[in-house]
């Protein structure tokens, strides 16, 4: 694409009459064409082969619904936030600072974010959570990742380790969330969990537990063992890595 002014917003006019028998065929093409065009990419299944930049640009020019304009502004996003996820994420302040951002960019793309997150958490295992643990991660991870002060937020499972629901219980500091073992399992009574998965982030993105963390966890898990409520994993999420509490023998 380039910055002349497209005659209506949407995908460029290299979809215009193409059957469904040519859709076919484009869609079993395979890397042996690099070249094809981004927003043919997209409409073929191809998508995950465009890098971060040229979906920003694509996406810049379906919200502004012009072409002037928006390779600078897509490239100023990525400039300032270095991928598409941190630009979904970014907080409200952050985006306003970007120039030519417009009035309409800012709630589509919370739009974006917000469906997003809703189709990641609808992958998630409807009975057992635990089930399919790389589901789960992608879910946390479009959560809070790109989040950059510490969330703690809880997800509570009945007896079958189905999900019951996703709280966030604290949001505190860029190292440090307040967090109450005593208001978790009044919560957990009155939900009806018999378990639980504590997840929150560390805004450094590295995702190993402090003392601070390990010292939570414990005093969680007392609190629970009252009521009878287990701890079925805490994870802890960084910036593109994990830690499993479970997996690590820290619970």
């Amino acid at each position: 694409m380039d910055d002349r002014d497209a005659g209506a917003p949407g995908f460029s006019d290299s979809m215009t009459g193409l059957s469904s028998a040519d859709l076919r065929q484009l869609t079993a093409l395979t890397d042996a064409l690099p070249e094809i065009d981004p927003s043919l990419a997209l409409l073929t299944g191809r998508g995950r082969h465009l890098n971060d930049a040229t979906l920003l640009h694509l996406l810049t020019t379906l919200l502004t619904g012009r072409e002037t304009g928006s390779a600078a502004l897509s490239h100023n996003l990525f400039a300032r936030f270095g991928s598409l996820a941190a630009v979904l994420s970014a907080t409200d302040r952050e985006l306003e600072s970007i120039s030519d951002m417009g009035t309409q960019m800012l709630p589509m793309l919370r739009v974006i974010h917000e469906s997003a997150l809703r189709y990641n958490r609808a992958r998630l295992p409807p009975e057992d959570m635990l089930d399919n643990e790389q589901k789960l991660l992608d879910y946390l991870t479009a959560r809070l990742a790109r989040e950059n002060i510490e969330q703690f937020r809880i997800l509570f499972l009945n007896e079958k380790n189905s999900l019951i629901a996703d709280e966030a219980q604290a949001r505190g500091t860029v190292n440090h969330t307040p967090v109450y073992p005593r208001e978790v399992a009044r919560r957990a009574v009155e939900i009806g969990a018999t378990a639980l998965i504590l997840v929150h982030n560390h805004p450094s993105g590295d995702p190993t537990p402090s003392e601070a963390d390990l010292q939570m966890t414990r005093q969680v898990q007392a609190a629970l063992d009252v009521i009878g409520v287990t701890i079925a994993d805490h994870f802890i999420i960084g910036n593109g890595r994990h830690t499993s509490f479970r997996r690590s023998n820290l619970l």
